[in-house]
This record gives structure tokens, C-alpha cells and sequence, in this order.
């Protein structure tokens, strides 16, 4: 689980010294390679645009003098193909996320005026075939598109839930404003956010067929309290959105909900034209919040609105994952490896993020044909 903590810059060492600190359960007498030095290792090769197994370690082996001279290993050695994998699988999650936050992480402020964060769930599809599916849970800021936490999880969809309930409570977002999807639309999850203080919008789906049907009934009979619309041109599609927010304070719902704070109803519809053939869509979603009703209606419909549409960022880093960094290509039948490998990945995207790059495939080149300033960059987040 990931607990984020404050990051002072000068109270820490440098990240790959910090390393060493993993807890390593081989027996002294057979160590070759230092945890310390393979794990750098392996980011630098992501960050230079490396994924797989065998093409990691041919990074680790066409680049070690340099990643000698820039880690201060001086004597590490070339782990083989075969060792590689299997020593990524004996390290331990939690320890180097924890590491990971401790240096670059983002502390969560309990502010109302916080930035919403998105909380979504993403298939690791290289294990499918193990028959163990392994999925990462993340937050990412929407502002920011900054990880503030992640968790692993095993199994099926449904296990996101408590994994999802867990992550909140331990890096304290349930006191945040979060949006979430329908997946997590249930009275004990919502009643965690709104006792502990924090806003919710979360979409209604047929997973709750009654609620979803109320909803329903007060966008076709009701007032709304404000509304926001908004229009865009891209991928050659014109996409007008009209967003409403009605009162749920009169709903009769179920008493399962009584602790949900449920009090707005939010009324998204957007019309897509896809402009080369003319085709038109239609599509009405609906989404309830715990937000209280506003003196200024139409801000709030636009904040709201602004959320629900703002929670594809953390989509949008799932695509970064999948294309950019090709995680979904990446097969393994280690449930650890894999997670080890997903972490590692996150971190090549938070410090992506802190080298302020616009472009990650271009940057990942960049890196890879200019190490010296890869490692201008490395040592300003004090990476190295």
C-alpha cells in the first residue's frame, strides 16, 4: 500500500543509496549483484525506452560501464538473462514503494480545496495467461496527473473494492475529493469518503439498477439547479457536452444509503459528430456527490462537470502505460515480478513528470542517444 509522506529535499540522500535499504533475503554467500544496482538498472532501461526482459538486460549489459561510473557500483557485474527476472520477483513490494514514496512522493494535504483525485484499477494483461491476473489500483491527481498512491491487487474485477477502500483509508484520500467509477458505486464505499469528511462523484450503472432508475426519474421531472455546456474540436470529432445538477436530498433511497451523504445528482450528455461521415451519437450518464448544494449553482455544475470529464487523465495514464512504456506486452508468470516491474514503471512516469517533459516517447529517445543529460536530469531530482 502506498502512504504518502512529506518529500524534503534536504533531509534525503540520493535515491539509488537509498536502495540499499531493501530488504534482501538471499543468503550472503551467493550474492553476486547488488538490489541496489539492478533495480536503478532497470529504470534507467525504462526510461530509455526498454520493456521486456531481454531488452533490460541488454541495456544492463551494452550500458554498464556507465551505469558503474553513475550509481557508484564500480565493481557491479552483468546479472544474466535468466537471473534478472527471477531477482526482480524476490523484492519486496511494500519496501520499495515505500522507498519510492519517501523520496518522490506528494504529500496529501487535508484541504477542501484540494485537487480532485481519480481512483482507477488497471489489468496487468502479461499475466493473464498465468492464471493469476494481476492489476494495479492508482490515484493520480487530475490536475497534475501527479501519483499520490497505489496498491496491488490480485483476481477479479470485484476485488478492486476493498483494495479501492483500503488505498483510500492508508494515504488518507477518502478526506479528498475523489471521482471513481461505477465499479465502486456501493453505500459502504461512499460512506467511507463522506464520514472521513471528503467529496465524491461516482457514475451510476446498471450495477445499481434501483438507484440508477431514480436517477433517471429526477433529470426527467425535475429543475436543475445549474448547468454547464461545453464544446471541442479534435480527432476529427465535434463533441458538444451539457452537464446538469439537480437536488437529491428528496429521494427516497434505501437505507443502506444513509450514510452516504448522497445530496447531487449530476446529468451528463454529450453529442459526438464524427465529422468525415456525418454519424451522430448520444450518450447520457449519470453521476451522485456528496457535494453540498452551493450558493453559486452554475459554478458548482461547472466544477462537477469539470471532474466527471477530468477523470480520464488516470485512463490517459493507463494508454501512456500500455503504448509508451508497453506494459501489456510484457508476459510473465510471476505475480511478484510483475508488480515489482508495474512499480518500477510508475516510477519511471513520476520522474517523466519532474523532468517536465511534454513528449515521454520523445523524451525516452532523448534519453537513450544523450546520457549525459539523462543524467543532468537524474541528478537534479536527486535520483542519483
Amino acid at each position: 500500500m502506498s502512504i504518502n509522506v512529506v518529500y524534503v529535499e534536504t533531509d534525503v540522500c540520493n535515491f539509488v543509496e537509498a536502495l540499499s535499504q531493501l530488504p534482501d533475503d538471499r543468503d550472503n554467500r551467493g550474492k553476486r549483484h547488488a538490489l541496489a544496482f539492478v533495480v536503478t538498472g532497470v529504470v534507467l532501461a525504462i526510461l530509455s525506452g526498454r520493456s521486456t526482459v531481454s531488452s533490460i538486460f541488454r541495456y544492463l549489459r551494452n550500458r554498464i560501464e556507465w551505469l558503474r561510473e553513475v550509481t557508484q557500483h564500480p565493481e557491479a557485474g552483468v546479472v544474466s538473462r535468466a537471473h534478472l527476472p527471477r531477482l526482480l520477483a524476490r523484492v519486496d513490494w511494500v519496501e520499495l514503494n515505500t522507498l519510492i514514496d519517501q523520496h518522490f512522493g506528494v504529500q496529501v494535504e487535508l484541504s477542501a480545496t484540494h485537487d480532485w483525485v481519480a481512483i482507477d484499477g488497471k489489468v496487468l494483461r502479461g499475466t493473464l495467461a498465468s492464471g493469476d491476473k494481476q492489476s494495479v489500483v492508482f490515484a493520480v491527481s487530475h490536475a497534475s496527473r501527479t501519483l499520490l498512491a497505489q496498491a496491488p491487487m490480485k483476481g477479479s474485477k470485484a476485488s478492486e473494492i476493498p483494495v479501492v477502500r483500503d488505498l483510500l483509508k492508508h494515504s488518507q484520500l477518502e478526506a479528498h475529493k475523489v471521482t471513481l467509477d461505477a465499479h465502486h458505486c456501493n453505500p459502504t464505499t461512499t460512506a467511507q469518503i463522506h464520514q472521513a469528511g471528503g467529496q465524491y462523484v461516482i457514475q451510476v450503472k446498471e450495477n445499481q439498477p434501483l438507484l440508477l432508475t431514480q436517477c433517471q426519474s429526477v433529470a426527467a421531472a425535475a429543475v436543475p439547479l445549474g448547468s454547464h455546456d461545453a464544446c471541442e474540436k479534435s480527432h476529427g470529432r465535434l463533441t458538444t457536452r451539457e452537464g446538469q445538477c439537480f437536488d437529491m436530498r428528496a429521494v427516497s433511497l434505501a437505507p443502506r444509503w444513509s450514510d452516504s451523504g448522497r445530496h447531487t445528482l449530476v446529468v451528463m450528455t454529450r453529442h459526438t459528430v464524427t465529422l468525415a461521415t456525418q454519424k451522430t451519437t448520444c450518450e447520457t450518464a449519470y453521476d451522485i456527490s456528496n457535494q453540498a448544494r452551493s450558493t453559486d449553482p452554475h459554478a458548482q455544475a461547472m466544477a462537477l462537470t469539470g471532474a466527471i470529464r477530468q477523470h480520464w487523465h488516470v485512463e490517459s495514464d493507463h494508454w501512456m502505460r500500455d503504448v509508451t512504456l508497453h506494459e501489456d506486452h510484457i508476459k510473465t508468470t510471476s505475480a511478484n515480478q510483475a508488480q515489482i516491474t508495474g512499480c518500477l514503471r510508475s516510477l519511471a512516469m513520476r520522474l517523466l513528470r519532474r523532468f517536465n517533459v511534454k513528449h515521454f516517447q520523445e523524451a525516452l529517445e532523448d534519453f537513450a542517444d544523450c546520457p549525459s543529460r539523462f543524467e543532468a536530469l537524474l541528478r537534479r531530482v536527486k535520483f542519483l
